[in-house]
């Protein structure tokens, strides 16, 4: 099982298996309000049971160095949700896969197709990121569309899950290249800032393509990169 450290807290360490309890609850929770009153429970119940289960059932043999202390209150916060998301620079998004595992990305940079965004070598049951993997590319980042994917929502699923303020493409960024174009008419190069140049065929091999991956190219992309041996 996957466990890692809470962003800003590493005394705060949460894992797949305890997620996926909580997601059961939250499941079976919403199951018997279904069941015997043909509705889903509201906010305010789920948080008044939590209430009343917490005072009742927490005591040290539960949570660590709780043998002082008493459950007061249980509060949920809320705020109203964006119904579009603009995509910008530093944002973490996940996407998921047919199995139904979630990888993850970060925009670099928005581009005239959509956005370039690097993907990292990390999968996971829920949309939760392991920031110890911002470091491992699972390929070298790509254009992506965006738009449909991030800001709409109408491909795939596909969700912005947090953003890193301080984000600021490094020197790995630099050396990023990609061609358009179709031989023998003329090839351009362009980096993530869209800083273009014309090219030869010569030049151009080996360049990955200036196209922006839909969810069906993407996950294409992802699965196949995954089938590959080991070297």
């Amino acid at each position: 099982m996957g466990w890692w450290s809470a962003q800003g807290s590493t005394d705060v360490v949460i894992g797949d298996a305890v997620l996926d309890s909580v997601r059961h609850f939250l499941h079976d929770f919403s199951l018997a309000y279904q069941e015997d009153l043909s509705r889903r429970p509201s906010l305010q119940e789920l948080e008044y049971a939590l209430d009343l289960a917490f005072k009742a059932n927490l005591d040290n043999d539960v949570l660590a160095g709780f043998d002082e202390l008493e459950v007061k209150q249980v509060s949920i916060k809320t705020a109203k949700r964006r119904k579009r998301q603009k995509v910008t620079p530093g944002d973490i998004f996940a996407y998921r896969l047919d199995d139904g595992r979630f990888g993850f990305g970060r925009i670099v940079a928005n581009v005239s197709i959509g956005a370039i965004a690097e993907i990292f070598d990390y999968f996971s049951r829920q949309p939760i990121f392991d920031h110890s993997k911002e470091k491992t590319w699972l390929v070298p980042p790509v254009p992506i569309e965006s738009y449909s994917l991030l800001e709409v929502g109408d491909l795939g699923d596909w969700r912005i899950i947090e953003h890193q303020t301080d984000f600021v493409p490094g020197d790995e960024y630099a050396t990023l290249r990609y061609v358009y174009g179709t031989p023998p008419f003329a090839l351009t190069v362009t980096d993530i800032y869209e800083n273009e140049r014309e090219i030869d065929i010569r030049e151009a091999e080996g360049l990955p393509k200036y196209a922006a991956y839909d969810d069906f190219n993407f996950k294409k992309m992802i699965v196949d990169h995954l089938k590959k041996p080991e070297v």
